[in-house]
């Protein structure tokens, strides 16, 4: 599997939403999280293509312009999203 610790990308880019939302408004937050996710590919990426995991890479990479169809077809939806989400797990009970 390449996901660092079984994340799947999509819930890599909802915890840097979550973690930037912190500190940000939605806006700022998803641009923040879309620019972090990237960078969190290429650095996946560079670490599977060391291991010579072509098959790994490659999943990588379609789950990711998954990610990029979705984001790039409508902001706002994948965004609010995002923010429903989030605020949906704020409120259960820990």
């Amino acid at each position: 599997m390449y996901e660092k610790g079984d994340e799947t990308l999509i819930q890599r880019l909802k915890r840097y939403y979550a973690d930037y939302r912190l500190s940000e408004d939605p806006d700022a937050s998803f641009r923040d999280a879309c620019a972090a996710l990237s960078l969190s590919v290429i650095d996946t990426v560079g670490e599977l293509a060391d291991r010579d995991d072509c098959s790994a890479i490659r999943n990588v990479l379609r789950e990711y312009r998954e990610i990029r169809s979705s984001v790039g077809g409508s902001n706002d939806s994948v965004k609010e999203r995002l923010e429903r989400e989030l605020r949906e797990r704020a409120s259960q009970p820990v």
